[in-house]
């Protein structure tokens, strides 16, 4: 996937565990059930992330634009907890 500089994705969850690799700039991710960039945590390129199914996380490519490779198992769905 790859998230222009600037885009954010609000606070919401998976049924099944996420698994990214950060390939190219730094992707910022945070836990919690809304939004707030002072949870944030930067993941340089070649960063593993694993976000358990269920956490509710959100995300912003706030450095620049960012390359993740998103991989899980079976069907993909995300439910927003945000509008």
């Amino acid at each position: 996937m790859k998230i222009p500089a600037g885009v954010r994705a609000l606070a919401h969850t998976h049924p099944r565990d996420e698994l990214a690799t950060v390939i190219e700039g730094t992707w910022s991710v945070g836990e919690g059930a809304k939004f707030d960039a002072g949870k944030l945590q930067s993941y340089p390129a070649g960063s593993f992330v694993l976000i358990p199914a269920g956490v509710p996380h959100f995300i912003e490519a706030k450095e620049g634009t960012v390359v993740v490779q998103l991989t899980g198992i079976g069907k993909w769905q995300t439910d927003y907890l945000e509008k």
